[in-house]
């Protein structure tokens, strides 16, 4: 089910456009990117979703009960090392996120084509903000 949800969301045009430009305006000494990625962690992530078992017999699982403090951490990284990180307790929301990509990164960051002139994001939800899109665009 994760899988066609995926791939439901990608748009074969857009990735083209995308590969396009970076063919046509990428400097080759990848100093213009920026990626940007989170992850959490609580006591329950180290958990296997997945284990081994005889046929018919079901896979034992031992994990702890309570999950815990959650943190979350979001980081801007380049080839050169880290921009910006950021680690809070809770999850991130559009919000948070929009947060710190105009205030720790935006004013790092500088017009295409110059060095750190391109964010690059995954397609998490949180991404999907109008908000920080004309941020982005604005800066």
């Amino acid at each position: 089910k994760i899988l066609h949800k995926i791939a439901a969301e990608r748009d074969e045009e857009r990735c083209g456009d995308f590969q396009e430009q970076i063919i046509a305006n990428f400097q080759g000494d990848s100093r213009e990117f920026m990626f940007v990625d989170e992850t959490s962690k609580d006591e329950h992530t180290w958990a296997c979703h997945y284990g081994r078992a005889m046929s018919g017999a079901h896979a034992p699982l031992s994990d702890v009960f309570i999950r815990g403090d959650w943190y979350s951490l979001v980081a801007a990284m380049m080839v050169d090392g880290y921009i910006a990180a950021e680690v809070m307790e809770g999850s991130y929301d559009h919000d948070l996120f929009c947060d710190f990509i105009t205030q720790q990164l935006l004013p790092a960051m500088n017009p295409f084509p110059a060095e750190r002139s391109v964010i690059v994001l995954d397609n998490c939800c949180i991404h999907h903000n109008e908000d920080l899109e004309a941020a982005v665009q604005e800066a």
